[in-house]
């Protein structure tokens, strides 16, 4: 069945489009019965009004881009309901673009949003370097959320201190062997291997980094390796929680019991870590507040394009579950 169309409504209401258009965006200069006819004929023939599109087609678009990185970490999800909740209050509409679990969308999915003319983007776990992010910058403003970008509005949780709190809490149940498993090397995000180093540099102990990716099935094949070696660790810090389910993945093909036999940390304190079969001691970088925060920064900047570039840090937090305890004796 054809949709029904703008056109549709104006032919049937016997009025203009552009009266039309005109009432569905509650404008100046169309009376009350006159748009209320215009609305009741709409209903009746069943027109749906893309209000995100008319915001879109008109110039000074108040509408902002939304760039998450990977559905595949119910991490964006938090970040997102955070971005919505301040933008539903601001009364702006949200056009939305996804990444991967590479940067080789990035740049594509941003271009996409610059496209539709949005006043700002929100990008949350964006990967492209410091450099080409500015460029991008350039074209529409962007707000970085759980990454600081220098030259770019960041919203970001300290990961320095979220790296070291997570490492501590292995070095103080006893662990003297702790492996961090790295992200793959980018601008944005290298604190949380600087924080893990400096923890076990301070416990005079020798940091082991594995470099892994951010696919759960490929960190278990890596987990594997690292198991099978003679000098396995009694503990692994995460990247963040898709990787540490990639590895208790393989503790549990094994028959090993995380916190028993092994213990392991995430990162990002995702909604599945706090599931009961899971329960993955991690750290909370509580992103819908990032979220709500990165929104805040994209409606400011709007407001005062020429001000200087905003930066707001958080602390974040550990949280203990039972995937954690002392080593093995």
């Amino acid at each position: 069945m054809p949709r029904t169309t703008m056109e549709d409504v104006a032919r049937e209401a016997g009025v203009s489009r552009a009266l039309v258009s005109l009432a569905y965006r509650n404008a100046f200069g169309v009376s009350e019965a006159t748009r209320r006819h215009i609305l009741e004929v709409g209903e009746r023939l069943g027109y749906v009004h893309n209000r995100v599109a008319a915001q879109l087609a008109t110039r000074g678009s108040s509408a902002l881009g939304v760039f998450l990185q990977d559905l595949h970490n119910d991490l964006f999800a938090g970040l997102y309901d955070g971005i919505r909740e301040v933008a539903e209050e601001h009364g702006r509409e949200l056009v939305l673009a996804i990444g991967s679990r590479d940067e080789d969308r990035d740049a594509a999915s941003l271009t996409t949003l610059q496209g539709t003319r949005v006043a700002a983007i929100v990008a949350a776990g964006l990967r492209l370097p410091d450099a080409e992010a500015l460029t991008h910058s350039a074209r529409t403003p962007l707000v970085a959320v759980a990454r600081r970008i220098p030259g770019v509005d960041s919203a970001y949780s300290d990961n320095l201190v979220g790296a070291r709190l997570a490492t501590e809490h292995l070095l103080a149940l006893g662990h003297r062997d702790v492996v961090f498993f790295a992200n793959p090397p980018a601008d944005g995000y290298r604190d949380r291997g600087r924080g893990y180093e400096a923890a076990m540099a301070g416990a005079g102990l020798r940091p082991r980094t594995v470099v892994t990716s951010y696919a759960r099935e490929e960190v278990a094949a890596e987990a594997a390796r690292l198991f099978d070696a003679v000098d396995p660790p009694t503990a692994v810090f995460a990247h963040n929680d898709q990787a540490a389910l990639g590895v208790l993945d393989l503790l549990h093909a094994r028959g090993l019991t995380p916190g028993a036999d092994v213990s392991v940390v995430g990162y990002d304190n995702s909604s599945i870590s706090s599931a009961p079969g899971t329960a993955l001691t991690t750290i909370d970088l509580h992103g819908r507040d990032l979220g709500r925060a990165g929104a805040r920064m994209a409606i400011a900047r709007t407001s005062d394009p020429d001000a200087a570039p905003a930066l707001e840090v958080s602390d974040p937090t550990l949280v203990v579950r039972r995937t954690t305890g002392p080593p093995p004796r």
